[in-house]
């Protein structure tokens, strides 16, 4: 893990899923939302959730409330889901869980002297919480939300703001959504780490159309396996490592 550390000198990190296991957590908050919308007949499977609301296209949430749903009180929604998610976060925070390794390797990013960001499409408050919740993420140098954007992801304004504040300095990001991996791929300063398992849908669209640096399931054995050979890739992919991809 230190010999990734030692590489740079600035560490971007996704909020939902990429630091956190969020995302079914959100994944509730809609399905609670849009039942009241919409009648409890509505069904929608995580699955299908994640087809819906991640996108390298638009606004991928907004489009299919709008679009999909015909909601055009879709602002409302949204505003009403932040809400319950945050409800969910003071209710149940023991269901809340960083993802595997990056207590270490946040560790290992201070105690070298570097820095790390959290740059997401979350709201502050969303941000605010998580970090109450594991005050390891206050160590962040700082924190990038959607208030403080015109265009969300996959738009690549907020990893623009990043390079324009950090310049001159080596940097990494780290994002386990399509939407994501389009938005810090736009940006040529920042090497892209694709966190995710293969069960995730656009796991196979990601690896073939997206340019990465490395990609990994979690942030355990980081080191172990930094530079391994990408032809034997393929004999090795089910493990919960980073792989080099050259």
């Amino acid at each position: 893990m230190q010999q990734i550390v030692d590489m740079y000198d600035v560490f971007a990190f996704d909020l939902d899923d990429t630091l956190v296991k969020t995302e079914r957590f959100h994944y509730i908050a809609w399905m609670h939302v849009l039942k009241q919308h919409l009648g409890p007949a509505f069904s929608l499977t995580y699955e299908e959730y994640i087809f819906k609301v991640h996108s390298n296209k638009g606004s991928p949430v907004k489009d299919y409330l709008q679009d999909v749903l015909h909601i055009n009180d879709y602002e409302k929604l949204i505003n009403q889901k932040n809400d319950y998610f945050t409800e969910i976060i003071k209710t149940y925070p023991e269901k809340f869980q960083l993802v595997s390794g990056i207590t270490e390797l946040i560790n290992a990013i201070i105690f070298t002297g570097k820095q790390f960001v959290i740059v997401s499409n979350s709201i502050k408050d969303t941000i605010d919480n998580m970090c109450e919740l594991f005050p390891i993420l206050k160590l962040s140098t700082k924190n990038y939300y959607r208030e403080l954007f015109k265009n969300k992801k996959p738009h690549p304004e907020c990893y623009l703001k990043v390079v324009e504040d950090f310049p001159n300095m080596k940097m990494i990001g780290f994002e386990d959504s399509i939407t994501g991996i389009h938005a810090i791929t736009q940006v040529k300063d920042i090497d892209v780490v694709f966190i995710n398992s293969k069960s995730y849908p656009y796991y196979d669209y990601i690896l073939n159309n997206y340019s990465l640096k490395y990609k990994c399931e979690d942030y355990l054995h980081i080191e172990q396996l930094l530079h391994v050979d990408t032809n034997i890739i393929d004999n090795i992919s089910n493990n919960k490592c980073c792989i080099l991809l050259q």
